[in-house]
């Protein structure tokens, strides 16, 4: 049951933050923001043959790991209220650690190489160990972001929240790593931008 509601929320939650960024949105006061998101979740649950919009959603998607639903929320608050939890460079740096885990993780798991990082989180030992030095050395010297993530995902996984066994689908989705790699992209676009004008 429960997975069916996180899955279901994390669809919810990044239809509408997408909805969010349109342009004449953003424009609106913060009561019509919140009116608009309540009609939005309303329409997005609202059952349609026996599925909802979200459901007909995740059907394609799949479900969101928790770092993927951390960014949302964070994204949907700053949209909404116009102000930001996270500073851009906790933020920038969570999401260059996920891109660079992504460009690991991804090409292996699919069989380039003979390594396969994905059985690794079916609950080794080493690979929890590594994760929990992960999280503390990010919470005291790189993101606290990141560190946050990390926690909320082993946390997931140790409760079964999701159908999967596999920690990975806990912390890591390929949403969330296209849109790490468009964020660097686009800082690295911001960074030549301004060395050719300077």
């Amino acid at each position: 049951m429960h997975t069916d509601l996180t899955g279901l929320f994390g669809i919810t939650l990044a239809v509408v933050t997408l909805l969010f960024r349109l342009p004449r949105l953003t424009t609106l006061s913060f009561p019509k923001k919140a009116g608009v998101l309540g009609v939005a979740i309303i329409v997005l649950s609202i059952p349609f043959g026996g599925l909802s919009l979200a459901g007909v959603v995740r059907g394609i998607t799949g479900d969101l790991s928790m770092a993927t639903l951390v960014f949302l929320g964070l994204a949907l608050v700053r949209s909404i209220a116009g102000c930001s939890f996270v500073e851009d460079s906790n933020r920038h740096a969570a999401l260059r650690a996920i891109l660079i885990a992504a460009i690991l993780f991804y090409p292996l798991a699919l069989g380039v190489g003979m390594f396969d990082p994905y059985r690794l989180g079916f609950g080794n030992g080493w690979f929890m160990l590594s994760l929990l030095g992960l999280a503390v050395w990010a919470s005291l010297r790189y993101s606290t972001l990141l560190a946050l993530c990390l926690a909320l995902g082993v946390v997931a996984w140790s409760l079964g929240w999701y159908e999967s066994s596999n920690i990975w689908d806990y912390l890591l989705d390929p949403w969330l790593a296209v849109y790490a790699f468009a964020v660097e992209i686009k800082c690295l676009l911001a960074r030549w931008k301004r060395k050719a004008h300077a």
